[in-house]
């Protein structure tokens, strides 16, 4: 269940929140992860034109870092599944900068509200994938199960 929940709020996130600067650069404002998706969609012939190679390296990693998280949200139910390809898609988001504009320094300041919203939700996917896990084998070395119609809990060993 917190997974599914955690799916949604990943979902959102690339639609509502803003995610990043990085765009438009330091001090400009943040866009959702959509929207610098749909900048890089929109502009990347005329990045390709220009021969501005970094960028258009840049643009194919949030190309497949968009692909990760929306994967992410929509598997929300599964929370192993969620947590690591979102941790996947914002580990290249975090990385990204940093190799491939290697003579520029960048710090956390370019990234938006969203940015840590994904983080903490994958973060948490993997957190609630660990909790259900433990929780059914607790429920398991009870004796306990879902079809049981007698309401009582058996003693272990019985």
């Amino acid at each position: 269940m917190l997974g599914g929940v955690l799916g949604l709020v990943t979902l959102g996130v690339i639609f509502a929140l803003p995610f990043s600067n990085i765009a438009e650069g330091p001090g400009g404002p943040a866009d959702t992860l959509f929207g610098i998706f749909h900048l890089f969609v929109v502009t990347f012939s005329n990045i390709q034109a220009v021969g501005l190679t970094q960028l258009s390296e840049l643009a194919y990693v949030y190309f497949i870092v968009l692909a990760l998280i929306a994967l992410a949200g929509m598997l929300g139910v599964y929370p192993l599944w969620s947590g690591v390809l979102g941790i996947v898609g914002m580990a290249l988001v975090t990385l990204s900068p940093y190799l491939i504009f290697s003579q520029y320094s960048f710090s956390s300041t370019i990234y938006g509200v969203g940015y840590w919203a994904v983080w903490a939700a994958s973060i948490l996917a993997i957190i609630a994938a660990y909790w259900s896990r433990r929780e059914k084998m607790h429920r398991k070395s009870l004796g306990w199960s879902p079809t049981s119609t007698s309401g009582k809990t058996p003693l272990p060993g019985n």
